[in-house]
């Protein structure tokens, strides 16, 4: 969220407390001592919400704190030269910038964390080749919410297919069938084929189909390489190292 989409939600929670105000005059207008009680309650409302937008705010400048504090801890430097680090790259500027917005509307401590790590590690090899894949991670990141976190959990014991040019072996049991996953998980049952979706269109599950099969009811699962290195980003420890 920028300074304008922020101002915006002040002057709309502004433009609530004036309307429920002014609902509240109209209800008691029956006698002269109700109507007074309907007017003050206008600056009453008026000072709620703005307490409220300035909760907001408060939230999301701790949060952008806390990942600036994340990703120097990481790095090992402090948060000057992070700053000299960004701006002597303007991709990597770019990118810092939308983990940072990301992380800001991010309520999920766990996400925002693993935002700082992907920043962190762009920042130590800003590379344009790995730039790209730390673009798709911070999307990701973005994108998947609790459920989708518990699958991949439970997914991440399926066996991958092996890359070419190596061949599957017959003996193994590749992947993870969708149904399985919600006998681990139950709690997954119902949204089990929209978390699915999710997953597969950003590319943190790929199918693990050895052979062939009609319909897709039956096909196996496994974590992709990027779904298993957002695992290891969620997973990773938030310790101060040694």
């Amino acid at each position: 969220m920028n300074k304008r989409t922020e101002g915006q939600i002040v002057n709309g929670l502004k433009q609530m407390a004036a309307a429920a105000a002014g609902a509240a005059a109209g209800a008691v207008a029956g006698g002269p001592g109700e109507a007074l009680i309907g007017a003050a309650s206008g600056p009453a409302l008026a000072t709620t919400f703005d307490v409220i937008a300035d909760r907001i705010a408060a939230h999301r400048a701790d949060r952008s704190t806390e990942l600036v504090r994340e990703v120097t801890r990481v790095l090992g430097i402090e948060a000057d030269e992070l700053g000299r680090r960004l701006l002597a790259d303007e991709r990597l500027l770019e990118f810092a910038g939308r983990v940072m917005g990301a992380a800001q509307d991010i309520s999920l401590a766990e996400k925002r964390q693993a935002l700082a790590r992907a920043l962190a590690a762009a920042v130590a090899d800003p590379a344009p080749a790995r730039l790209d894949i730390w673009e798709l991670m911070q999307t990701a990141i973005r994108n998947i919410d609790p459920p989708h976190i518990r699958f991949m959990h439970v997914i991440s014991a399926a066996t991958p297919l092996p890359p070419p040019p190596e061949s599957p072996a017959e003996n193994v049991k590749y992947g993870m069938l969708l149904k399985d996953v919600c006998k681990i998980d139950p709690g997954l049952q119902l949204g089990a084929h929209a978390i699915l979706q999710r997953l597969l269109s950003l590319g943190l599950v790929e199918s693990a189909l050895h052979g062939i099969i009609y319909g897709g009811t039956y096909r196996p699962y496994a974590l992709s390489d990027l779904g298993r290195r957002l695992l290891a980003l969620l997973e990773e420890e938030s310790a101060p190292s040694a």
